[in-house]
């Protein structure tokens, strides 16, 4: 059994700043929700985004250079480029989610008044149907297989009569992009399904559930006002590069010593499918057209999660000796899928993989900081923020702090589980520099 003196010896290792310490500043910082009326970033409420003004606080308190690049990995809705923009540095972001690039794409682009005029127009011109296009709707709905339960029968002949509007839409890519973009922010509002957990949940409460067009069309309008008020801006420039591409990949695309910083929270080692959380989005948006595409894409994603497995990416396994003796810990376990071991497995070494290549991208003092949560199989806690900070000081990074923003809470069984170790079980945020 694995006692708490284990954590203790590999905390010791590191400054560690808790929740109630005055020097933890991070915490209050965190969360996206605070976002939620900001320039563009209102266009879409991302379940996994984190604060701008998060980003700034760790971009001014490491970078040492007026100018230069801040690289995000995993760039999910682009917050670290927005926050880079703002403090006049290049910004440089990785998403293979082709939902996810498609957001930030469209985010974190400069468009121009002449766009700005079209799409006042055709916002309102996709939402005109004819009389009797309820008795005219023929159903040409996604091969997922929820797709004929995802909408209330009143809303699906409406909600996607717009969306063909939108696809027929005969003017500039731009703009057909952003009506695209409103009509996906509104996908999840007007379905009978939101996001909970790892997946979708059906809607239980009557009052959640949007059963009329009417209510529908308001929803879609709102969405398109988010847009347009955001789409010009009189004093900000975006200066970024967007790769649909994963960040493992890295070193094909940013040159060696040539990043001020990488500012980036990974996928959580959770067992957690993102494919599964953004699903209406990439289906109904027509990112993902077949289940094998579906394959393809969660293989391409760094394995945080139990599908799609491949031995191939286990040919060369990065580890420590601390997660080595978890591991074999683990194996003592009756687990509720076999996967999970090899799962933590390819994570750890692929986190570790791309803290190698972010270590190569990084002038000299430059920093790297990873907002990360930790995660507990079987009672076995692995404190993903301390094996990230041992190998990165094992390849050459000095580790700043740790800085501890708030602790997980875990179901009844798990909590009595790793009651000795609880404190570990939390979302942290780890500082690297490169001397």
């Amino acid at each position: 059994m694995i006692k708490s003196d284990f954590y203790n010896k590999l905390e010791n290792n590191f400054t560690v700043f808790y929740p109630e310490n005055s020097n933890a500043t991070y915490s209050s910082l965190l969360n996206f929700s605070d976002e939620s009326d900001k320039f563009r970033q209102r266009w879409y409420r991302y379940k996994e985004g984190y604060s701008t003004k998060l980003v700034k606080k760790i971009i001014n308190d490491y970078n040492v250079c007026d100018s230069g690049v801040i690289v995000d990995p995993f760039l999910g809705s682009g917050s670290t480029i927005v926050a880079a923009n703002e403090l006049d540095l290049k910004g440089i972001g990785f998403e293979v989610n082709p939902f996810s690039f498609f957001l930030s794409s469209l985010k974190l682009k400069n468009y121009t008044e002449e766009t700005l005029i079209e799409f006042r127009k055709a916002s309102t011109t996709v939402l005109i149907l004819d009389d009797d296009y309820f008795d005219k709707y023929e159903a040409n709905l996604p091969k997922l297989s929820i797709s004929e339960k995802v909408f209330h029968p009143n809303i699906e002949p409406y909600f996607m009569t717009v969306k063909k509007n939108i696809d027929d839409y005969m003017g500039s890519q731009d703009v057909k992009n952003l009506l695209k973009l409103g009509w996906l922010t509104t996908l999840e509002l007007v379905s009978l399904y939101k996001k909970a957990g790892n997946g979708l949940k059906k809607r239980t409460s009557a009052r959640t559930i949007i059963d009329n067009a009417f209510l529908a069309e308001e929803i879609l309008k709102e969405n398109f006002r988010n847009i347009e008020r955001d789409l010009v801006s009189k004093d900000f420039e975006f200066n970024c590069e967007i790769i649909n591409d994963s960040c493992l990949n890295l070193d094909s695309y940013i040159q060696k010593e040539s990043v001020n910083g990488v500012i980036f929270s990974p996928p959580y080692a959770n067992s957690f499918d993102y494919t599964e959380i953004y699903k209406l989005e990439l289906w109904f948006g027509d990112f993902v057209k077949e289940y094998e595409d579906l394959r393809e894409l969660r293989q391409s994603s760094v394995r945080s999660h139990l599908n799609a497995f491949s031995n191939k990416h286990l040919e060369q396994k990065l580890t420590l000796p601390e997660l080595e003796k978890l591991l074999d810990e683990l194996a003592t376990k009756e687990l509720w899928n076999k996967n999970i071991p090899k799962m933590l497995e390819m994570y750890f070494s692929q986190m570790f993989e791309l803290l190698t290549k972010i270590y190569k991208s990084l002038r000299n003092n430059g920093f790297c900081a990873i907002v990360i949560g930790n995660s507990s199989y079987g009672g076995v806690v692995f404190p993903t923020d301390l094996l990230l900070a041992k190998f990165a000081q094992k390849i050459g990074f000095e580790v700043d702090k740790i800085e501890v923003d708030r602790f997980i809470i875990t179901s009844s069984q798990q909590y009595f589980e790793t009651i000795e170790s609880k404190n570990y079980l939390r979302e942290s945020i780890v500082c690297l520099k490169k001397k």
